[in-house]
């Protein structure tokens, strides 16, 4: 019970810091405005039967060097732990000018747990990519950062965590470049 709810606080954490646009596909123009939410999950909380074991160790390898030079100006990979689990951080060159981004690789962990503990915040989508159930959250409007998970399996996800530099705001609007960048991994995830 305790480890879930670390799990629970620390995503909220994560959320809070993050912005994201809602709605729409990954690759569409931004929305506007803050509170909007979809409470209608897109699947019957069945999974993807994604498998992420290959990434648990190996977090930084989540994305092809290719899938990274889309990402702009980063900093070389920077493989770490937290709550969530294993992760890897892209940290912008610039922080004004280049975006951050973190994927946490998450196994054992209920996803309707993490659905039901982000479902309140004023940004939050739930829909598929690809056939894959995603989420997309923010505690605020959005606009400074998005985090979007991906259901792998019932107990394992990946998590894309932006962090949207202050140049970058209008031409990666947040929630939208995480969804892209969760589009990315479940390609690879597919193999």
């Amino acid at each position: 019970m305790t480890a879930l709810l670390t799990a629970v606080l620390a995503l909220g954490v994560l959320a809070g810091c993050t912005s994201t646009q809602t709605g729409g596909n990954p690759t569409s123009a931004p929305t506007t405005g803050a509170g909007q939410t979809s409470s209608q999950p897109t699947s019957d909380g069945s999974d993807a039967g994604l498998s992420i074991a290959k990434y648990v160790s190996s977090p930084c390898s989540i994305l092809t060097a290719s899938q990274v030079s889309s990402l702009g100006s980063v900093r070389e990979p920077a493989p770490g732990s937290g709550t969530l689990g294993p992760n890897c951080v892209w940290m912008g060159q610039d922080v004004i000018k280049n975006s951050k981004y973190t994927v946490h690789v998450t196994e054992n962990k209920s996803f309707e747990d993490l659905v039901g503990n982000v479902k309140a915040n004023p940004v939050f989508t739930d829909k598929t990519i690809d056939g894959v159930r995603v989420i997309s959250t923010s505690q605020t409007d959005a606009s400074t950062g998005c985090l979007t998970s991906l259901q792998a399996s019932k107990t394992d996800s990946i998590t894309v965590q932006v962090s949207t530099a202050a140049e970058e705001r209008a031409s990666k609007p947040a929630c939208q470049e995480s969804e892209r960048v969760a589009q990315l991994i479940i390609t690879n995830l597919k193999g």
